[in-house]
This record gives C-alpha cells, structure tokens and sequence, in this order.
C-alpha cells in the first residue's frame, strides 16, 4: 500500500511540475502553512482562501481570520484568528488561535457530554538563503468539558502542547518543496512528512504524505492533499 501510495503521488508531482501553461502564483503572496506548520506570515489584507472545507480572509496585512465550514456539517463550531506581530524582507513573527466547540454525541447518541477547545499558538519564520525558508512553531492547547462530572477523580478539563518546524524550498516561482517535523505531547506521538506545493495565479495544490505514531495506536502513513484558491476579493 505505501509502495502504491508513493508511486501516486511522484506521479502526480511530475504530471504537474511539466504542466507549461501554469503561472507564478508565489510573487509577493508568503505560504500561511507550511506542510501543516505554520508560518509567520499572515494572508494579504483583502486576498481570501477557500478550499475544500477551510475557508479565510485577510481583514489587514497582519490579520487573517478563518474557518472550517465543513466541521459545521458535523456541527463542530469552529474559529481561528491569526496576527502577524513583526515582519520584514527576511523574517516573521505570528501568533494565533484556534477555537472549536464539540459533543460527543456525534459519536455516541447516549453522550451529551461537550467539550470546548482553546489552541493559541506561535510561529516564526526565516529565510536561510535566496530560496530557502525555516519555520518554527508551538501550541498550547486547552480542552474544556462543559458537563457536570460527578466523579471526583474525574477531571473536567486537560492540556495538551505540541512543537513543529519546517523547511520550505522554492524551487520556482510556482513550485516549493515542503519538510515538516514535530511532537504532539497530548497523544506522544512523532510526526514527519514532506511534500510539494504548487502555486498558481489563484489556485493552490498540496501534495504529500506525512508519518504519525501516537502512543497506544500504532503507525500511520498518511496522504496530505489541500487545494485551495486565494485570490483578491
């Protein structure tokens, strides 16, 4: 399966990177996330993303907002805020957040148990050469119950932190290269992956495949597909 897996999307990475009609779509437009790191930069203020579930909006050079409409069909509430603190020709430095708001009845009809889910974070980016970018990050995630728990040794609420970084590599003005490295302390787990990202006038392809070992769950070798148009409103 992971033979057939990389057979496909080498495939379709050479199928692409040879397609002579694309356009430069990385001019003056820094990634937002890398492979899933993300950056420290912010979308552009009045470019808006929409893909296949997640949707954002520059409200200024240094404000981004966002959701996932998707996660609404499965009614999960959901939010993100992103800043850019600082920037200039060689670095960035962002904070954000992520919002979410879940039952468990979604999963079993006899669970009316709801959580809430507050994941601020931070990342940094610099450039390391001409073509070359490093992005660093860290979350911090705090999940809250929102039912009465009648056990005393029951805990209401937990924590969870997990680090990232990442290489981006651009390889032209419409292809980069993506590497992607972390640790999530909340399901002690390894994750790795690598991938190729290619960007047009207004539409976006992410391809790639990434490695994830939770404890007590065993391996996972997963693709990682976006699509996506940015594009000015």
């Amino acid at each position: 399966m992971k033979t057939i897996l990389t057979f496909g999307v080498v495939f379709l990475l050479l199928v692409f990177s040879s397609t002579v009609f694309a356009q430069e779509g990385f001019a003056n437009r820094p990634i937002t996330n890398n492979l899933w790191t993300p950056t420290g930069y912010t979308l552009n203020k009045g470019e808006f993303t929409v893909g296949i579930g997640p949707i954002g909006f520059g409200v200024t050079d240094n404000v981004q907002v966002g959701t996932n409409v998707l996660l609404f069909l499965f009614q999960v509430p959901n939010a993100n805020l992103k800043f850019n603190v600082s920037k200039s020709s060689t670095s960035a430095f962002g904070v954000g957040v992520d919002l979410l708001h879940f039952s468990l009845d979604i999963f079993d009809g006899n669970n009316d148990e709801s959580f809430t889910v507050f994941s601020p974070y931070a990342s940094f980016t610099n450039n390391i050469g001409d073509k070359t970018s490093v992005h660093i990050s860290g979350q911090y995630s705090f999940f809250a119950s929102d039912a009465d728990i009648d056990d005393a040794e029951a805990e209401s609420s937990s924590l969870g932190t997990s680090v990232s970084g990442g290489i981006e590599y651009s390889f032209s003005g419409k292809t980069k290269f993506l590497a992607d490295i972390g640790y999530d302390a909340t399901f002690e787990g390894l994750r790795l992956g690598g991938g190729v990202l290619f960007g047009w006038t207004k539409f976006r392809l992410k391809l790639g495949v990434a490695y994830f070992n939770p404890a007590g769950v065993g391996d996972f070798t997963l693709p990682q597909i976006g699509l996506w148009w940015r594009f000015r409103g």
